[in-house]
């Protein structure tokens, strides 16, 4: 299953900007992307985070 920065940000209880922080930042997670280069997280990202 997919989800959008803010269903995952939900699910783990973390703020949207801060996981894009960390992903810039650090490398953390390593989302797909759309065409339209939308961030879409899997199962294994929410157990990662």
């Amino acid at each position: 299953m997919s989800y959008s920065i803010g269903e995952f940000a939900r699910l783990c209880g973390i703020n949207a900007a801060t996981l894009r922080a960390w992903q810039r930042r650090y490398g953390l997670l390593k989302p797909q992307r759309t065409d339209g280069g939308h961030r879409l997280y899997s199962d294994d990202d929410i157990r990662q985070a």
